[in-house]
């Protein structure tokens, strides 16, 4: 973990206009509340707010392949999988969850290694492939990246950069697995303001190194966003990185992964 903070957060700069491929245009995260009405299959929470259901990517009609493992030596059930390809984290696949909350699988998959993430009642573990070999990323560029992410998104007051990896340089990349939280009251799309929620998010960041002004923050590219309420555990969600859960090759079957250890 590279750091936590608890604090409102400066005014960002608009992001420089060069953007990775792979992070195309539209996929910054819809805003939580800011959705005049429900699209058609979005998700509804308790207060209910709306989410797309946009945020992730539909499966392939024809596409055989698919992927299904079940999870073992954990305490709390599974409640969410996603599966993002690992050459292009630009879509997010959302898998079914099965069994009691310990099993998962996700059809329609087309040919390609897949990255999983999994997010349990007690804490988060992915399987992200943020850089290609080794990060070369020095003290500076983590101290920049950091300073930059921190800025971001003023509408989370908390932030946790769990990792980040990524070439220095100039034009270096880097991308970082990132934890916001919202603790403050939330206002809802009814005007009511709601103190006994929080909303979270997981999601991917991508940044570019553009020389004497550091590092801009490209794009992110949201992997879940929930409402946080009830008996449900609040705060940063704990987070735990398995390299098993990175390249997962699927083709046009249904791969079986077996019992996944985490």
């Amino acid at each position: 973990m590279i750091a936590t903070v608890n604090r409102e957060p400066r005014t960002w700069p608009v992001p420089a206009p060069r953007a990775r491929r792979v992070f195309r245009a539209g996929l910054v995260a819809l805003g939580w509340a800011a959705l005049a009405g429900p699209a058609l299959g979005a998700e509804t929470n308790g207060t209910g707010t709306v989410q797309s259901s946009r945020l992730y990517t539909p499966p392939d009609p024809s596409a055989r392949g698919g992927l299904r493992g079940k999870v073992v030596m954990t305490t709390a059930p599974l409640l969410y999988a996603f599966a993002l390809p690992t050459d292009e984290p630009s879509r997010v696949y959302k898998g079914t969850v099965q069994g009691e909350g310990r099993e998962f699988v996700f059809q329609g998959l087309p040919t390609a290694r897949y990255d999983l993430v999994l997010v349990f009642e007690d804490g988060f573990r992915e399987g992200l492939t943020l850089n290609r070999g080794d990060s070369t990323l020095n003290d500076r560029d983590r101290e920049l990246i950091q300073t930059k992410l921190m800025a971001s998104a003023s509408f989370f007051e908390t932030k946790v950069i769990h990792r980040c990896q990524g070439t220095t340089g100039r034009e270096g990349k880097a991308r970082c697995m990132l934890q916001e939280v919202r603790m403050r009251p939330v206002t809802l799309q009814d005007a009511s303001v709601r103190t006994d929620i929080q909303i979270r998010s997981l999601k991917l960041a991508l940044l570019e190194d553009v020389g004497p002004a550091g590092w801009h923050l490209v794009q992110t590219r949201e992997i879940l966003r929930e409402e946080v309420g009830g008996n449900q555990r609040k705060g940063v969600l704990p987070h735990k990185h398995v390299p098993a859960l990175g390249g997962i090759r699927v083709v046009d079957t249904v791969k079986d992964a077996g019992d996944i250890k985490l």
